[in-house]
Formats: structure tokens, C-alpha cells, sequence
């Protein structure tokens, strides 16, 4: 089975039409020219692919099946744990040394639980490999397939509730994203959205269950804890694969929705290593950001659009200082700017202005995540504070808040003839209003102010006064004073 998966693979990877377009045509591998005048190739591995794409969506099907309960309990010693992670990737994931290996070498696995491990793992991302090459090896013939929608709904998201994260991650990245980023935009309506709307509406619930078990994981680490072979390291993986899970979907919804000039999305994205190093490469939100056609066509779809938006704005909140700001410099913004334009309820206003606040309380602390998160409250203040009075409450609940400025500034914005103060400065006095609702460094939310008045001093020196007698006697005068 290995060997077939691997084959396919090696297939689609590597057969392609020849580059240069007379010879293509001398060959047959141009079968038509799209509206636009662009030739369409086609790859000569797709007669035999296409046949055994139905026996490839079966086994992806049949190992997803596997994750659930009913068959994991059937499974016997000592294959219980034959779908977990292997060791060495649970050590990677915590950041823990790797045994030294000579180039080219590949890892040993002595045991046979160890070699099922990893013939389950490589499997399952090998098929999806292939389906994340097929759009972009076959093109049309790939997208134009009956009913791929439902083929790929009916076996690749089956069973997904059991499904681990450290398998639905690269699903994610090998998958989703390369079959959404080549696809034609004659088949977004067909494919991708009945794909990707209920897709993210089960991220965004499956992210957000797993956060508030985080959070409260947090709030209750002083109590007892459910005795466990290593509570510190599996509660750390998991924690850590979450954190690894959401930048996944957020960086899949930004490839899908945003596009930026001079960026390509096409390319491979950055190693996990590297994500922390990126952590401050933009501070305020991009202006070159803008909704692709894909994001258009999504953004129309009101459950989609729905879906987008929450998962977008309660994100902020997440404790992953690099997804929040990821998300509030490149997606929030030109996900909200796209709905500016109708109708929004009250409620829904006041809960995406109050996301950002709450992004703010978690991650003030951090200057490129308050730079970001301050940028965009500003932004959504000015954008609806004149047509949503409700807004306005939000921010009379701000602890510390100075109602006296805030009515300042209100006055300023409703008023354009008023407004002649630079936007950086705006952006200043805004911050100073929201400052209650910043979050502070650990060793800074429990300091007191330390005021010392101008105590008088315990010792007070006299100056010596000069002998009167000396002061008014006229024989010898400064002289006699140093005599013996």
C-alpha cells in the first residue's frame, strides 16, 4: 500500500507539459484556451490519476474511520497506540534535543509500535499530498471531476470531531490550501465554498472549545490534577499543538480571503522554528491588504462570511501572541471594510469592537500586538462610531476612562470640519482613552505607586558664627585671629 501511495505521489509530482508552447502543441498536451486567451495543458499523468482517485479517497476515508471511538477500542495490544504520535515528532513539537544523525540518514525505528506509528503517519500525509498536487499538476481535468465537492466532503471531512490536531494540521496545509489557492474562479462557486463553509465553522467551534479548556486549565493550575504518566509534558503538547493548529487556520483563511502586493502565497511557509522571529515584522495594519476574488465570492455567502468574521475577532483573545498579530495586521480589517458598506446589527457592532478591546486586555503587554490592536480599535471607532451610538457605550465602560476627553474626541469625529489634528495624534489620544483596558506585564498589574513626600532631614548642620569679641576688636585685626 506504502509503495502504491508512494508511486501515485511520485506521479503527480514530477510528470508535467513541456514549457515551451509550440512544443506543447506538437505534443497534444494543449486541449483548449480559456475566455481570456490562456492556453489549457493538460498533464499526461491524468488518464491514469483520475482512475484511481475513487481508491484514494476510499483509504483516506477508511483511516479517517479509524479515529473513532468504536474502532479504537477494537484494536489490540500492541496496537492501541499505533494512530498517536510518534516520539520524535512530540519532541520536536516541545522544542526538546534531537539524536545527532549523519547526513542522509533517515531515523530507526526499532519497535514495532514505532514502525506502525510511522507507517499510519506517512500514509495518511502522502494521500494528501496528492490531492493538494493534483489541482496545480492537472488543472482542469482535476477541477472539473463530477461532483468533487461531495467526493472530498464525503472522505477527506469524515469524522473530523475525532480526528487529532496533530493530523488535522497538515491536512490543512498540504490539502486545503493548495487545492483553494490553484483553483480556477469558475469553480469557486461549485467547489470551494460548499467546502470551506462548513469547514470553517467547525475550526472556529473546535478552536474555541479548545482555548476555553486552556484557559480554564489555567485559571485552575493551583488545584489537584488528574494523575497522568507526565501531566506537564502532555499538557504542554497539547497546548502547544493548539497554538500550532490556530495559526494554521488563520494563516489558511489569510491566504484564501487577503492578498498583499508583492507577496506570493504560492510559496511553502515558514518552519514552525521560525514562526517567533517573525513576530515583529509588521506592527500596524496593512493598507496594501485587500479582499482576493476568492474572499469576494466567500464574503457573499452569509453563513461563510458569519464564520470568517467570528473566527477572525475572537482570535484576538487566544493566548498566541503571533496568531493575534498575524490576524489584526493582515485579515481583520479588510474582512470588516467588506461589510462596512450594508447593514450591521447593533449587537454585531459592539461585539467586534469589544473583541478587539479584549485582544487588547490579553496581549496588551506585548508592543506589537498593542501597536496592531490599537491601530484597528481606532479604525472600527472612526469607521462606525458616526453611524452606531452603541459604541460609544463600549467605551464608557472602560475602567479609568475620562469621560471628559472621550466627549472631546467624539465631538472631533462627528464634526469633519473640526478634525485639523494630524491622524497620528488622533491615534494617541484615542490610546490614552482605551489605556484602562490595556493589558500590563505580570510584574506591573500588582505595583503600587510609590509617592514620597519632602520629609525634612534628621540632621540640620548650623553654620559657626564668627566670636563678636573677635568681629569687634581693632588691635591686630585678621592677623590676631591665627595667632598662637
Amino acid at each position: 500500500m506504502s509503495f502504491c501511495v508512494y508511486s501515485i505521489l511520485g506521479v503527480v509530482k514530477r510528470t508535467c507539459w513541456p514549457t515551451d508552447l509550440e512544443e506543447a502543441k506538437a505534443g497534444g498536451f494543449v486541449v483548449g484556451y480559456t475566455p481570456s486567451g490562456n492556453p489549457i495543458f493538460r498533464n499526461p499523468c491524468t488518464e491514469q490519476i483520475l482512475k484511481l482517485l475513487d481508491n484514494l479517497l476510499a483509504l483516506i476515508r477508511t483511516h479517517n474511520t479509524l479515529y473513532a471511538p468504536e474502532m479504537l477500542v477494537k484494536m489490540a495490544e500492541p496496537f492501541t497506540k499505533a494512530l498517536d504520535m510518534l516520539e520524535a515528532e512530540k519532541s520536536v513539537i516541545l522544542g526538546l534535543p534531537q539524536p545527532l544523525l549523519e547526513l542522509n540518514d533517515s531515523p530507526i525505528y526499532k519497535t514495532v509500535l514505532e514502525r506502525m506509528q510511522r507507517f499510519f503517519s506517512t500514509l495518511y500525509e502522502n494521500c494528501f499530498h496528492i490531492l493538494g498536487k493534483a489541482g496545480p499538476s492537472m488543472q482542469q481535468d482535476f477541477y472539473t471531476v463530477e461532483d468533487l465537492a461531495t467526493q472530498l466532503l464525503s472522505s477527506a471531512f469524515v469524522n473530523l470531531n475525532n480526528i487529532p490536531d496533530y493530523r488535522l494540521r497538515p491536512m490543512l496545509r498540504v490539502f486545503v490550501k493548495p487545492l483553494v489557492l490553484f483553483c480556477p474562479p469558475e469553480h469557486y462557486e461549485a467547489l470551494v465554498s460548499p467546502i470551506l463553509g462548513p469547514l470553517f465553522t467547525y475550526l472556529h467551534m473546535r478552536l474555541s472549545q479548545k482555548w476555553q479548556v486552556i484557559n480554564q486549565r489555567s485559571l485552575l493550575c493551583g488545584e489537584d490534577e488528574t494523575v497522568d504518566e507526565n501531566p506537564e509534558s502532555q499538557e504542554m503538547l497539547e497546548e502547544q499543538l493548539v497554538r500550532m493548529l490556530t495559526r494554521e487556520v488563520m494563516d489558511l483563511i489569510t491566504v484564501c480571503c487577503v492578498s498583499k502586493k508583492g507577496v506570493d502565497h504560492s510559496t511553502a511557509p515558514p518552519a514552525d522554528g521560525d514562526d517567533e522571529e517573525m513576530m515583529a515584522t509588521e506592527v500596524t495594519p496593512s493598507a496594501m491588504a485587500e479582499l482576493t476574488d476568492l474572499g469576494k465570492c466567500l464574503m457573499k455567502h452569509e453563513d461563510v462570511c458569519t464564520a470568517l468574521l467570528i473566527t477572525a475577532f475572537n482570535s484576538l483573545a487566544w493566548k498566541d501572541t503571533l496568531s493575534c498579530q498575524r490576524t489584526t495586521t493582515q485579515l481583520c480589517w479588510p474582512l470588516l471594510k467588506q461589510v462596512l458598506s450594508g447593514t450591521l446589527l447593533a449587537d454585531a457592532v459592539t461585539w467586534l469592537f469589544t473583541s478587539v478591546l479584549k485582544g487588547l486586555q490579553t496581549h496588551g503587554q506585548h508592543d506589537g500586538c498593542m501597536a496592531s490592536l490599537v491601530h484597528l480599535a481606532f479604525q472600527i471607532y472612526e469607521a462606525l462610531r458616526p453611524r452606531y451610538l452603541e459604541i460609544r457605550a463600549v467605551m464608557e465602560q472602560i475602567p479609568e476612562i475620562q469621560k471628559d476627553s472621550l466627549d472631546q474626541f467624539d465631538c472631533k469625529l462627528l464634526n469633519p470640519s473640526l478634525q485639523k489634528v494630524a491622524d497620528k495624534r488622533r491615534k494617541d489620544q484615542f490610546k490614552r482613552l482605551i489605556a484602562g483596558c490595556i493589558g500590563k506585564p505580570l510584574g506591573e498589574q500588582f505595583r503600587k505607586e510609590v509617592h514620597i513626600k519632602n520629609l525634612p532631614s534628621l540632621f540640620k548642620k548650623t553654620k559657626p558664627m564668627l566670636e563678636t569679641e573677635v568681629l569687634d576688636s581693632e588691635g591686630g585685626g585678621l592677623a590676631t585671629i591665627f595667632e598662637p
